[in-house]
């Protein structure tokens, strides 16, 4: 054995004999440990952080902290030991020491909630004046809530109902189609069968026709009903309640003189009745061709 190991072996018995097995552990292989350590902090105690502000702190308490090293092959002879110092979360008693009651009950309901959130079997209760923790069989769509007997559909978290299919909100059914279109295989056949495969490509074609719509009509001023324009002059009558209204600025139009709006140099479209028709009875001459 090297003067090296000689010198390793005796620090770590020398260690071992100030510090209880709690205090400090030595690893099984290799010549590497950690030391656990509790400070108990002065009376008015400050921390100060610098960086774009100086910052004081009040510390009254530090947490465990543990001062883990390992000792190179060449220690004591050449090499220094290598040192990371870090700290663990608080033991559940050492905060109730440290906060009130209130504080400390609240803490308790969060670390509860945290740990049935990672539990995958484990959902809420979707009323909101209830949200109780309900435990889920396996593969089951059906949760039972047993604070309030409320029986709901884990996948929308509406009220159960059976073998029928989720139905989907409004706001919903404007997510599906990116969902759908954009998802896996697999996405998609989840998305089927929570849905049904009718709903989902009816949910489908409508955002087709609603993107349609958005790229290619405007909406009349008075009633909202879209009105595409192929050819003609700015001048828009809409094909349901009749009225008159500016193509560009959708301003609508006096019925005795809808022309005014193009003809008053006071009007932002001024001179603009035939703007852009050129460009359209150009391109539908070429598509006719």
């Amino acid at each position: 054995m090297s003067e090296d190991q000689e010198a390793q072996d005796d620090e770590l018995l020398a260690l071992a004999s100030i510090y209880d097995e709690e205090e400090f552990r030595r690893a099984e292989t290799g010549r590497e440990g950690e030391i656990h350590l509790c400070l108990k902090l002065p009376p008015d105690f400050k921390l100060l952080v610098n960086g774009e502000k100086c910052m004081e702190y009040e510390v009254s308490f530090l947490p465990p902290l543990i001062l883990s090293f390992e000792l190179p092959t060449d220690y004591p002879s050449s090499s220094a030991p290598v040192f990371m110092l870090s700290s663990k979360w608080l033991s559940r008693l050492q905060v109730k020491l440290l906060v009130g009651e209130d504080e400390f009950a609240r803490y308790d309901r969060l670390l509860l909630q945290l740990s049935l959130d990672l539990m995958a079997d484990v959902v809420y209760c979707p009323r909101n004046t209830c949200c109780a923790p309900v435990m889920l069989e396996p593969d089951a769509t059906m949760g039972l809530c047993p604070s309030c007997r409320y029986a709901f559909c884990t996948l929308c978290k509406r009220a159960y109902h059976g073998l029928s299919h989720c139905l989907p909100t409004v706001d919903e059914l404007q997510s599906l189609q990116e969902e759908y279109v954009s998802g896996s295989e697999e996405e998609k056949r989840f998305l089927e069968q929570r849905y049904g495969k009718q709903v989902i490509h009816r949910a489908v074609e409508e955002s087709f026709s609603r993107k349609w719509l958005e790229e290619n009509c405007k909406n009349c001023p008075r009633c909202g009903t879209h009105i595409q324009k192929t050819q003609g002059c700015n001048k828009m009558t809409c094909t349901s309640c009749r009225q008159h209204f500016c193509w560009i600025c959708l301003a609508p139009l006096s019925r005795v003189n809808p022309y005014s709006h193009f003809n008053n140099p006071n009007m932002p479209c001024f001179n603009q009745l035939f703007l852009g028709v050129g460009e359209e009875d150009e391109l539908w001459s070429d598509e006719d061709e």
